[in-house]
């Protein structure tokens, strides 16, 4: 009983301990993820991707979006269907480009700890619209929804912050 009792009192005293750790990491990493998103100048990269009719799937390789001022610039794979095929290009991009941003909208969500940013770009296949959520603790979803396409979610994280 008593060392039932121990146990217990020890294991309560580290889930506290790392709490307290856990919470101190979040406020600073905080003001890192709000001084980057005040100066529009971002990068994400990501880990998994969501399609829309497919099954999910680990990337292997390297992918991101980085947001630079007015600029998107997308490196993400495309897993779906495509519903009207682009007249102008014979070798499809996917979400493989570099484009001005034509609309850039963002607001803090305290309650669910995220920022919600809505982007919007047009290149020469389709129009996109890029729904980004980053929490506070660095980590972010993407849903890309372009308007000839299925739409796409990525999961990723909020590494490099380019000044």
């Amino acid at each position: 009983m008593k060392n039932t009792f121990l146990f217990l009192t020890a294991f309560l005293f580290v889930a506290c301990a790392s709490t307290v750790k856990n919470s101190q990491k979040l406020d600073d990493m905080s003001d890192d993820v709000r001084r980057a998103l005040q100066e529009k100048c971002f990068c994400i990269v990501v880990n998994d991707m969501m399609p829309q009719r497919y099954f999910s799937k680990n990337l292997n390789s390297y992918h991101d979006i980085k947001v630079k001022g007015n600029v998107l610039e997308s490196n993400l794979p495309y897993m779906g269907q495509v519903q009207v095929p682009s007249a102008y290009s014979s070798f499809p991009k996917g979400l493989n480009f570099t484009e001005k941003i034509r609309d850039f909208s963002q607001s803090d969500n305290p309650r669910k700890k995220r920022v919600e940013i809505s982007l919007k770009v047009k290149n020469e296949e389709d129009s996109y619209i890029y729904n980004v959520f980053i929490y506070y603790n660095g980590n972010a979803d993407i849903t890309v929804k372009p308007s000839k396409r299925d739409f796409v979610r990525f999961h990723g994280d909020l590494t490099k912050i380019e000044y």
